[in-house]
């Protein structure tokens, strides 16, 4: 690792302070850092919905506490505040109607209607007034790709879009692994936990990993880009040949050797791509979308350059699905307000938890930066 020698890995307190050159403040995630950071969440691009589930009607979304609407319009996603100017009604429960040649979002309580702009066009009750209305509804940065609906609460995001290379690469299927909501989950704690490859063994016992053999390959960190930051298998490890996601690859073998490379663009956007040395390449594109400062909606969508279009769902949606079901009532169990305040005392593993504290020191600086105490 990139990353000092650790003479006894058993010294958390030592581990801690030698990777990171003493610095204990890396760790200091307490109920006011997470405060900070949950509200610098709204300066970045998270997905709210699948793009083939926004159709030709109004979707009621939530992002960071907001209610929002998002609707397609004219063929182009917008997405706006959830609440008509006039008395408050959610427009989510509108539909979209066609004014002076384009669409529009109607309110079903009186029937007003918002152009794309956000601006009134239209209050039915007062055609006269058509053209001179002030009132408007507040746009959010929006955008159609990789399969989903990606909105920022800011006017100028902090970091770009995440990329996704497989989704456009025309040799790779993809399919999107149904959204699941999770309750009491700081959405930090779900990317920590996607990233985390110490509890394979424990939480998909069987599935990911064994518990027979919970130590995990080495692995090196490194920031790779302004907002990305990697985590890459020092050298393969091995996978059952038979786990839902490989089966459609011709072996064998027992077990396969793979290697795996996992690169979050900041703060939460995790790339995880599982290949091996005859060019298969599997890879998840992985967003927790924070709905609340405790709840949030997992995203994802699957792409790989082997297998049949016909198995895909079964094999990347469905295996996935298992797989979050078996993480939810872990991650959705943490407690981290009833630490102690001094949260060096929360333990650390030298060699094992070195791309957490990488990564809880990256979401401290951002914090810093956007949301200043």
């Amino acid at each position: 690792m990139n990353t000092a020698e650790i003479e006894d890995p058993s010294d958390w307190a030592l581990a801690k302070n030698q990777a990171f050159g003493g610095d204990l403040r890396i760790n200091e995630i307490d109920a006011e850092a997470e405060d900070r950071i949950y509200r610098a969440l709204r300066h970045f691009w998270h997905p709210v919905i699948y793009s083939e589930e926004l159709t030709d009607a109004p979707r009621q979304v939530w992002l960071c506490g907001e209610q929002l609407v998002a609707v397609r319009l004219d063929g182009e996603v917008h997405v706006f505040n959830d609440m008509c100017a006039h008395r408050g009604t959610a427009l989510s429960l509108g539909k979209i109607v066609v004014t002076d040649d384009c669409e529009t979002l109607q309110c079903p309580y009186h029937g007003w209607r918002y152009a794309s702009t956000g601006h009134c066009v239209l209050a039915p009750q007062r055609p006269d007034l058509a053209g001179r209305l002030r009132a408007r509804i507040k746009r959010y940065n929006a955008i159609d790709r990789h399969g989903m609906v990606w909105v920022c609460l800011e006017d100028e995001p902090h970091f770009p879009l995440p990329e996704f290379p497989q989704f456009d690469d025309p040799s790779y299927d993809w399919v999107a692994v149904p959204s699941t909501s999770w309750d009491h989950t700081f959405a930090v704690r779900r990317t920590e936990n996607y990233t985390d490859p110490a509890h394979l063994a424990f939480v998909h016992d069987g599935y990911l990993g064994d518990s027979s053999q919970p130590e995990i390959p080495a692995y090196e960190v490194h920031k790779t880009a302004d907002n990305i930051l990697q985590m890459r298998l020092a050298e393969p490890c091995l996978e059952p040949a038979t786990a839902g996601k490989n089966k459609s690859i011709k072996t064998d073998k027992e077990f396969l050797s793979v290697m795996k490379t996992w690169d979050v663009s900041m703060p939460l956007t995790v790339l995880l791509r599982v290949f091996d040395d005859e060019g298969n390449d599997y890879a998840l594109f992985f967003h927790p979308t924070p709905t609340s400062a405790r709840t949030l909606r997992n995203f994802t969508i699957g792409a790989r350059n082997f297998g049949e279009t016909a198995t895909i769902f079964d094999e990347i949606a469905v295996w996935n699905k298992i797989v979050y079901e078996q993480d939810e009532p872990i991650v959705s169990s943490q407690r981290p307000e009833l630490l102690p305040e001094d949260l060096s005392m929360e333990m650390f593993l030298a060699d094992v938890d070195t791309f957490s504290l990488h990564y809880r020191k990256w979401l401290l600086a951002l914090a810093d930066e956007l949301v200043p105490k």
